[in-house]
């Protein structure tokens, strides 16, 4: 006799929800895109900026702009500011670079600045107070050659003054303290070679190693 076989009870179909996660990321993205459409029709530069750093974080990421091409904003909107030839612009691993020649902004090897200093200072000052490089840190060394008229030590406490000294007028000129660091280099990184291939000092070289150099780190 040929048993039958029990029939199986019927398997309760569960519905695949898992398209929900892109579906939801997509509505969000929209939503930000209407916002963003909609602020730009009626808001100003800055605000938009603002805009777009809540976007970010909010999104837990950095503007694609900020990641790859944010140095070279800044060095074009420095170039903008038409500060003259006396600063030279270029970038490192952490971001912009600007390097002054201590004569055009302190009388010799001295931490008095000059007049004309702010000439240089108050248009990066306001440049880095705007919303878009508002939150970069600022590194600012300062550099000598290899001799001076008393000792190794002086050449420390030239370039640290010095050092304080930039930092302290970028402060008067409204930008946050807690931006900062000063920090005195002496002559232990020369940009170029104090000696020729004979052991003569060349002069030249030597007022080019007393500089300036402000790092903005993006």
């Amino acid at each position: 006799m040929v048993k039958r076989k029990a029939a199986e009870a019927p398997h309760e179909e569960h519905a695949d929800e898992t398209w929900l996660i892109p579906y939801s990321d997509l509505l969000t993205l929209l939503l930000a895109l209407f916002i963003v459409l909609f602020a730009s029709s009626s808001l100003d530069k800055d605000k938009m900026e603002k805009i777009e750093y809540a976007f970010a974080a909010a999104f837990n990421a950095i503007p694609g702009e900020e990641m790859n091409g944010s140095v070279l904003n800044f060095i074009e909107d420095v170039k903008d500011l038409h500060l003259g030839d006396n600063v030279g612009l270029g970038s490192d691993s952490k971001g912009a670079v600007l390097k002054i020649a201590t004569v055009n902004v302190f009388d010799g090897k001295s931490i008095s600045l000059k007049n004309e200093a702010n000439e240089i200072l108050q248009p990066l000052a306001n440049l880095l107070k705007t919303n878009r490089y508002r939150r970069y840190r600022i590194v600012v060394e300062a550099h000598t050659d290899d001799q001076n008229g008393s000792s190794d030590a002086s050449n420390w406490e030239l370039s640290s003054a010095q050092a304080g000294t930039i930092v302290r007028q970028l402060i008067k000129l409204g930008l946050d303290e807690n931006r900062f660091q000063a920090i005195g280099m002496a002559g232990i990184a020369p940009e170029y070679p104090n000696y020729d291939a004979y052991g003569q000092p060349i002069p030249k070289n030597r007022k080019l190693n007393n500089r300036i150099e402000i790092h903005i780190e993006i």
